[in-house]
């Protein structure tokens, strides 16, 4: 779970690239193993350049695809001059080097780290270098900030589904062990009724697996990880309705002094600086969730996982 995997499409159609005017390309044609990260660290570019640059929607791309991976100085169609970038775009400056900041990645980093020492947020490093995960590569350029946007900006840019704003990276920790301990922990287990429906969430995530993650997403078409808790949980018959992580953290569950399969385990730092990440709890350490591959089952004890827990807590309506 840690290391998340680019998806490298075997059979795909081609992308249709229009080169601005004046500017002479320079491309690339896909090998196998190649993965947008990677080939944007071999031309010192962006993976948001080369999406940009050939018009993709998602990080597939498939061998003997031809890429722009860079487009030089030449004139537009008025004659005057068009000044280039190894990065690629110059047509479109939200996206030129002279606006954005970029830091190569080095061993031992990841995106929370990077976005701590560069005083953003990580939902902020993949929106600027259309990363679809956590994984990132040593050499790896990442845009840290557009010109012009300041770290406030930055930071309240990022507001969960439920329109609650995030509390700044210093003091997460601060407030989640506050919270926490204002807590009476659950010591006792469910009554009989509840045990049932939580044995039926359990099985209901089983029969979801492998369904794919997508943004805002709460139906079997895609789910991401609060979207996933509510279905799941409303088709238990346990009356809870659709809300960020975060807001399911502080306002509608008590933590747990033993978990149980059926209750909900919490991480934070997974995309943003608080909690950011829930799933089912199944017993045996490990958890069923809607990751960025999907729903899948994932293990407690895998670093990623270990490093981002909180707690395991209850819906304060399971009595």
């Amino acid at each position: 779970m840690r290391k998340w995997q680019f998806i490298l499409a075997s059979a795909a159609m081609a992308t249709i690239v229009v080169t601005p005017i004046g500017e002479a390309a320079t491309h690339y044609k896909v090998e196998k193993g190649d993965t947008l990260s990677k080939i944007a660290t071999k031309h010192n570019t962006t993976v948001a350049l080369l999406k940009e640059l050939n018009s993709l929607q998602s990080d597939r791309i498939y061998v003997d695809q031809k890429l722009i991976v860079s487009t030089k100085h030449g004139s537009n169609s008025n004659g005057s001059s068009s000044t280039g970038t190894n990065a690629g775009v110059t047509n479109k400056p939200s996206h030129d080097t002279s606006k954005v900041s970029t830091y190569t990645v080095v061993k031992g980093d990841n995106l929370t780290k990077i976005a701590a020492k560069n005083k953003t947020t990580v939902a902020n490093l993949k929106e600027w270098n259309g990363l679809t995960s956590d994984k990132i590569s040593i050499n790896q350029k990442l845009i840290i900030r557009k010109e012009g946007q300041s770290v406030n900006d930055s930071e309240a840019s990022v507001v969960p589904d439920n329109g609650l704003q995030q509390p700044s990276i210093t003091s997460v920790d601060e407030e989640i062990a506050e919270k926490l301990a204002s807590e009476i922990k659950i010591t006792k287990n469910p009554n009989t009724g509840n045990v049932e429906k939580y044995n039926k969430t359990v099985e209901l995530a089983y029969s979801l697996l492998g369904t794919p993650y997508v943004y805002g997403g709460n139906s079997v078409n895609g789910f991401d990880c609060s979207g996933f808790i509510n279905y799941i949980y409303t088709n238990a018959e346990i009356d809870i309705t659709r809300k960020s992580s975060l807001h399911y953290f502080m306002n509608d569950t008590t933590v747990v002094a033993t978990p149980i399969p059926g209750d909900i385990v919490f991480f934070k730092n997974t995309y943003i600086a608080t909690i950011s990440h829930m799933g089912i709890y199944i017993g045996d350490n490990q958890f069923i969730h809607a990751g960025t591959a999907g729903v899948e089952v994932s293990n407690l004890s895998y670093d990623y996982w270990d490093e981002r827990y909180v707690a395991f807590k209850r819906f304060n309506v399971v009595e």
